[in-house]
């Protein structure tokens, strides 16, 4: 994706904490805020004053918890394959995440973060990439240097919440997902939620757009970015 969307754009990519190459901290916190705040540091570092903001996954709800909480340094924001703010009444997949994360929570206590990484890579949300062998080689290049650190800090994470937040959303919103990605109707809930906001439902895709569909996500990223100034 990154090669399209330099054509036209300053592409900044972020490791959040403990993923790529970001520095893992086994006493830090690890939070959707402590997220978006390392991302407004590094505008800051870069002296960009504002920017088009976009995140897939966990990443997605750090880009609507910055663009909350830092309205004006955005000038747009994309959610790709996840949403804030959440789905009202009962949300399946979220209580299904939930569970998921506490068992693998305990994996990384008990086995340390090589099983972490072997537990993640055959979730359901990864179903569609682990069809390929060039899927497999992307999602572990993903989750390259990866040590678990979010689930083993004994730090509690702050919460941000994102639907008092809905008041200091500023920024045109975009939300993406494929038809078969499991976070479809969460996405269609925080639509519905944000007025003037745009849902992009990607066909043939699931959970990992941006390994399954990156043209067509790029493209879309481009013209939402662009039509947002």
């Amino acid at each position: 994706m990154v090669p399209a969307l330099a054509k036209r754009f300053r592409v900044i990519r972020l490791d959040p904490r403990d993923a790529g190459l970001s520095t893992a901290d086994p006493l830090g916190e690890y939070s959707r805020l402590a997220d978006a705040e390392d991302a407004a540091r590094l505008l800051d570092y870069l002296g960009i004053a504002a920017a088009h903001v976009a995140g897939h996954s966990r990443g997605a709800r750090t880009a609507m918890v910055f663009a909350m909480s830092d309205p004006g340094r955005t000038l747009s924001v994309a959610c790709i394959g996840s949403a804030e703010p959440p789905p009202e009444g009962p949300a399946p997949f979220r209580s299904v995440a939930s569970a998921w994360v506490r068992e693998i929570r305990d994996v990384a206590r008990t086995d340390g973060p090589e099983a972490v990484l072997d537990r993640l890579q055959s979730g359901r949300l990864f179903g569609k990439v682990r069809a390929a062998p060039e899927g497999v080689r992307l999602l572990r290049n993903a989750m390259e240097g990866y040590r678990a650190a979010d689930l083993l800090t004994p730090a509690e994470p702050r919460s941000f919440d994102t639907l008092l937040g809905l008041g200091r959303l500023k920024a045109p919103a975009l939300f993406v997902a494929g038809d078969e990605d499991p976070c479809l109707e969460e996405c269609r809930q925080a639509h519905h939620r944000i007025p003037g906001s745009r849902l992009e439902v990607l066909a043939r895709c699931g959970h990992m757009a941006p390994i399954e569909c990156p043209g067509a996500l790029a493209a879309l990223l481009e013209s939402f970015a662009l039509g947002s100034v």
